[in-house]
């Protein structure tokens, strides 16, 4: 029955339903359940798949390899829409065969996006069948999820360019370094959003319920800035302490210091974050070392208030530092913008998610802005657009997140060493995109009744309730039922 099978691993076990599901996507007009559910199952083996064979930043090659394979073999791309951009990310166009648009905003092609980097970090999933094959590198942060989505999306309008509308593209964005340090600004400049009127991506966020997104005008995500400060006083025996300058101390003083700057320097009114993180000095216990070296990051989402930090950062190392008769240098290195939501393109996520998830309270900007940093920021530098988050918090393994024995999420947050992504995120993510490009290019892809939400209950089970061909009554299976008078083919 529908939503029940355990996604395959290996993903060659699961090869038979991929080519069933090719083949059905490819016939079938409209979808049957079975094509759909053979779809998010499918998806949920590629994430799989990915998750086992992570790559770290501008290493992506075999992801970068395995994408344009699926695309081939499961949405039918043809190789020449696809091209490399920033070594080791690829753009797809999917252009429209069908009827010029009606659509009164005049947009031609939008930009969907997934990041492709795993993080430099050990995976201690040791009993998920799927854990890291390579030593060091793990996705801990559900890029592998998001790349599922996004195969599943262009999968779903692939198969109805005839509906697309002349004239009109979709371009599929696989972004590389995401965790550094940054692919977008690299696919800017080769041309990755020539001709783009709009820019859309998400990312999953297990601290927020299942079922919800977030998003809001505006700043959703921080600009970050990595900071290194080196104290230097006088080495000497730690007995002897009145004839050295200790930089430990200085730099202890220092540390209490930067407190400040959040507390006392940033308009309250204001979000913004300085945290020391590092401190390395000295090697036996009884001598005062010449050096102290302390990294950290500080946090912002507007320039005067990044501003402020950076000076009152240096003027506090000075200050400290004259005081104990010391001295320092400061290295402040700022990364990517503020993730800015453009204010239409935020109230077009928001308005749809509202009508697909039907809950006025599943739609919120709770948690937002978060002062995390995504470089989707300069994609929104350069066309408009908007990033969401979508809750992947749930209490049980159920749905496409099986894993063939019952058990309990972890829902631990990106970046722990347990993560592992939601598989039950990723068709909402993909039903979401496909929507999203209807509604900002005034098409019809699909029908509710062919395309509906695929929200599950809390037991894993669906639950859509059906419009159309059922006059909006709840159907009786969830998300995913057949139409009234249709049967799967």
């Amino acid at each position: 029955s529908y939503c029940r099978r355990v996604p395959a691993f290996p993903l060659a076990e699961g090869a038979a339903l991929l080519e069933e599901t090719a083949t059905r996507l490819a016939a079938e007009d409209p979808l049957s359940a079975e094509a759909l559910d053979g779809l998010f199952s499918t998806m949920a083996s590629i994430r799989r798949h990915i998750h086992s064979n992570p790559e770290p930043g501008f290493e992506e090659v075999k992801t970068n390899a395995f994408i344009r394979q699926t695309l081939q073999s499961l949405a039918g791309q043809n190789p020449a829409s696809m091209r490399d951009c920033a070594k080791t990310g690829l753009v797809v166009d999917i252009k429209g065969e069908g009827p010029p648009s009606a659509a009164a905003s005049g947009l031609r092609t939008i930009a969907l996006r997934a990041d492709m980097d795993a993080l430099r970090m050990t995976e201690m999933n040791r009993s998920l069948p799927y854990r890291s094959t390579n030593e060091g590198v793990a996705h801990l942060c559900g890029h592998d999820g998001h790349m599922a989505s996004l195969l599943g999306a262009a999968t779903l309008i692939a198969k109805r360019a005839s509906k697309l509308p002349a004239g009109c593209a979709v371009r599929l964005l696989f972004q590389p370094a995401e965790e550094g340090p940054g692919g977008a600004k690299p696919m800017i400049e080769e041309g990755a959003l020539d001709g783009v009127d709009e820019c859309y991506g998400y990312h999953n966020w297990p601290a927020f319920e299942y079922g919800t997104l977030h998003v809001k005008r505006g700043a959703v995500m921080a600009h970050p800035t990595s900071f290194k400060i080196v104290v230097t006083g006088k080495g000497g025996h730690g007995s002897q302490p009145h004839v050295a300058v200790d930089p430990v101390l200085t730099a202890a003083h220092i540390v209490v210091a930067l407190q400040s700057v959040v507390a006392r320097a940033v308009d309250p009114t204001k979000q913004a974050v300085c945290s020391v993180t590092m401190i390395h000095g000295g090697e036996v216990s009884n001598v005062i070392p010449d050096q102290v070296e302390m990294q950290g990051t500080l946090r912002d989402l507007d320039p005067s208030v990044c501003e402020t930090m950076y000076r009152r950062v240096r003027e506090i190392v000075a200050g400290v530092c004259a005081a104990f008769g010391a001295s320092a240098t400061v290295e402040l290195e700022g990364a990517y913008p503020a993730v800015d939501n453009h204010a239409a393109q935020a109230d077009a996520v928001a308005d749809l998610a509202r009508k697909l998830l039907r809950r006025e309270e599943a739609v919120s900007e709770e948690g937002l802005p978060m002062m995390g940093a995504e470089d989707f920021s300069e994609f929104l530098h350069k066309v408009p657009g908007a990033f969401w988050f979508l809750g992947g918090n749930e209490e049980k393994l159920n749905g496409w997140a099986r894993l063939g024995a019952a058990g309990s999420r972890s829902n631990c947050m990106c970046h722990n060493t347990a993560f592992d992504f939601n598989d039950n995120v990723s068709p909402m993510a993909a039903v979401f995109f496909v929507r999203l490009v209807e509604e900002r290019l005034g098409c019809s892809l699909y029908s509710e009744a062919e395309l509906p939400f695929p929200l599950l209950e809390a037991d894993g089970a669906p639950a859509w309730e059906g419009s159309g061909a059922n006059g909006g009554k709840k159907q009786p299976a969830g998300p995913i039922q057949l139409p009234a008078g249709k049967k799967a083919k």
